[in-house]
Parts: structure tokens; C-alpha cells; sequence
């Protein structure tokens, strides 16, 4: 040991050990996250349990085709007993007419209307509290006019996390397109999605995606509703970490492809810049234990990057070969990770560009915090 540290300068070995450090907390970290691979459902269910009566409230505004195009995807679950509520959210073209004409069809669809008020704004928390009222049945599941199922089987999956939880968290992909640009869309989706996933599975639950959530009734009445009335997000981290402390331990984590949804892709990198941007205000209201987490595993994620680098400049080739394994030891067990997880959640061909993704994160993360805070995003608040 003292030879090996007399031929090589200080800073050297120095580098060598943080690498080796870095690599350790990265692998932590990792290893961690495979939980979500192997995961189906958080809590066991009763013996003989059975696929519980659940409504699904759904908020529609200013987009009429979703009624024809793909409201029928919501009506034609295979579950034995639900209903789908529909809140027409102050559209401008009225909806009443193709509901009322849908509902013919499909019995168990109900809508509720909330007219425009040129004084009054509300937010979507608004909406969904109508619904929640609207809806007959204890166990709601809640989406969302921009996602639809990718099964028929979606909502019975879901459903069943209520056999024993209060509050059911499901994963909601990108829509699957031609090009690279939607592949790094949806690798920075399921990106996401892997760390509140997996801190729902370990029992620290701090949001879902609104899309593709649920609660009970009592749950909601008992804590007197949504938080942050005046900002127009919140209702699937805000809420969800107002009710943590009593539900934690009765969170249901379904995952399946089956059971999943695709958000619409309205545009490109631009579009999906802003609406991280958006989406993301919510983040600094989190516990500091989250917001500690995920700055410290971006912290250490650019380190071993930068450092790894750095070693192949600096170091001779020897100490060089020890760094890059190191580097190498952490790709490989994230590649083997996201590849079991992508296919748990119903993802595909990502693999080579979550990689590259993976790298340039850190800084993506930071320019996205820096543009938040000098440019908030003028949807935020009403």
C-alpha cells in the first residue's frame, strides 16, 4: 500500500477513491430502484377478494373530439361494475350534446357541467372535487382528456389496488412515435417515474402521475381536499404528501403493462420543456428528504460522469482502466435495471438512448431548475 501510494501524486488517488465512492452511492441507488422490476402490487390482497365497484372521473375541456375519439377506450373496460364520470370543464363548445347522446350507448356514463365564469377562475382541483362528489361509488380512479388506457384490462388492474389500499399509483408513458425526439421524451418520463415508484414500493409515497391515480372518498373528505387552491397543479404530489402519513403503508403500486397510460405528445422538445417546467414548480414545495434525495443522486450521477472524464486525461493507464470499470460497473447495472423496468411498465426500445440520456441529465435538470426560477411558468397560478 505505501509503494502503490509513493508512485502515484496525491491527486490521483484522490480521484480513484471518489470515483470508487461515487460509483458505490450510484449503485445504492440502483439497486434500490430494481424493487420496481420485480414489483406487481404493493399490498396482499384479502383471500377471495374480489374486482371492487370504482369510478373514474375524468375532466374534459375545450377538447371536444376527446368525447368521440377516445372516451369510448374509458367505456369499454373490462371491469364487472364502474361508471365514468365526465366533468365538462368549462368548455366553449358545449358537450352536452354528444354526452347525452354516448350515454345512450354506455349506461354508465354520467357527466357533470361547470359553466364558464368570467370573474371566477378556478383551477382543475375544482373539477375534480365535482367529480369526486359526482361519483357514486367509494373507490375513485382519476385521468385525465390528454391519456387514454393502453388495455382493456387497465382498469380492473388498477382497480384491484383498492382491495386493501387507500390510495392506488399507476404509470403513465409518453405515446409511443416515430423518432428520437419521443424516445427522449418518454426516457425522461420513465426516468421520473422510477424514483417516486420506487419510494411508493418502499413505503415513503410523495406523488403519483394525475393521470393514472386513485383514492378513496374518505380519504379525500377527511383531509378536507386539495392543498394550494391557487395553484393549478398539486393534485397528484401536493395532495398525495398531505396524506402520506396515513397512508403510506396503504399504497397500492400497480404495475403492469396492462395496466398503464399514454399521454397525448402535443409537440416537440420545445412543448416538453415547458410543460417539465409547469409540472415541475410543485417540486420545491417537497419534503426536504425528496428534494435531498434527488439533488444527491443527480450530484453524484455528474461526478462519476465528469470524473470518469477526467480520469482519462489525468490518470496513467492503470488507475485509468480502475475508473472506467468503475463507470462501467454503474452502466451496466442501470442498463440491466431500466431494461427490466422498462418492460414492467410497458416501455420499449429505449435502452440506447436512456443511456445517453441518463449522462446528460444532471445538466438538463440544473438548466431546467435555473429556467423555472427566472422564467415561472405563467400557467401556475390563478
Amino acid at each position: 500500500m505505501k509503494e502503490f501510494i509513493a508512485n502515484y501524486p496525491p491527486y490521483q488517488i484522490g480521484l480513484v477513491l471518489g470515483l470508487f465512492v461515487c460509483t458505490v452511492i450510484q449503485l445504492v441507488y440502483w439497486i434500490r430502484y430494481s424493487r420496481v422490476a420485480v414489483h406487481r402490487h404493493s399490498l396482499r390482497e384479502p383471500e377471495g377478494a374480489t374486482t371492487p365497484p370504482v369510478s373514474v372521473v375524468v375532466v374534459v375541456a375545450d377538447d371536444p373530439n376527446y368525447i368521440t375519439e377516445h372516451l369510448p377506450r374509458l367505456l369499454t373496460q373490462n371491469h364487472p361494475h364502474y361508471e365514468v364520470v365526465v366533468v365538462d370543464d368549462s368548455s366553449e363548445s358545449d358537450l352536452t350534446d354528444e354526452l347525452v347522446m354516448m350515454q345512450a350507448q354506455y349506461p354508465h356514463l354520467r357527466f357533470t357541467t361547470i359553466k364558464a365564469d368570467p370573474v371566477f377562475r378556478h383551477s382543475r382541483k375544482l373539477a375534480l372535487t365535482v367529480g369526486i362528489k359526482a361519483a357514486q361509488y367509494e373507490n375513485i380512479i382519476f385521468t385525465d382528456a390528454d391519456a387514454v388506457p393502453t388495455s382493456d384490462k387497465w382498469l380492473s388492474i388498477m382497480s384491484r389496488g383498492f382491495n386493501g389500499g387507500q390510495l392506488v399509483i399507476g404509470y403513465t408513458g409518453i405515446e409511443r412515435r416515430p423518432g428520437v425526439v419521443n424516445r427522449i421524451i418518454r426516457c425522461q418520463r420513465l426516468s421520473g417515474s422510477i424514483r417516486f415508484l420506487n419510494a411508493a414500493i418502499r413505503g415513503h409515497v410523495y406523488r403519483g402521475i394525475y393521470n393514472n391515480i386513485g383514492y378513496t372518498k374518505r380519504l379525500f373528505f377527511e383531509h378536507k381536499g386539495y392543498t394550494h387552491l391557487r395553484m393549478t397543479l398539486g393534485e397528484d404530489d401536493l395532495f398525495v404528501q398531505k396524506i402520506a402519513p396515513v397512508c403510506s403503508k396503504r399504497t397500492s403500486v400497480m404495475l403492469n403493462p396492462s395496466a398503464t397510460m399514454r399521454q397525448f405528445q402535443w409537440g416537440g422538445l420545445r412543448w416538453w420543456r415547458s410543460e417539465r417546467r409547469y409540472r415541475s414548480a410543485a417540486f420545491d414545495l417537497y419534503p426536504g428528504r425528496v428534494r435531498f434525495t434527488v439533488f444527491f443522486e443527480l450530484l453524484t450521477r455528474l461526478l462519476l460522469t465528469l470524473g470518469t472524464a477526467a480520469a482519462a486525461i489525468l490518470l496513467p493507464q492503470t488507475l485509468w482502466i480502475a475508473g472506467g470499470s468503475l463507470f462501467l460497473l454503474r452502466e451496466l447495472t442501470l442498463a440491466i435495471t431500466v431494461r427490466m423496468i422498462a418492460r414492467r411498465v410497458g416501455e420499449r426500445r429505449l435502452l440506447g438512448v436512456y443511456l445517453i440520456h441518463d449522462l446528460l441529465a444532471p445538466l438538463g435538470e440544473l438548466l431546467l431548475w435555473i429556467g423555472r426560477k427566472l422564467r415561472p411558468s405563467q400557467r401556475l397560478w390563478i
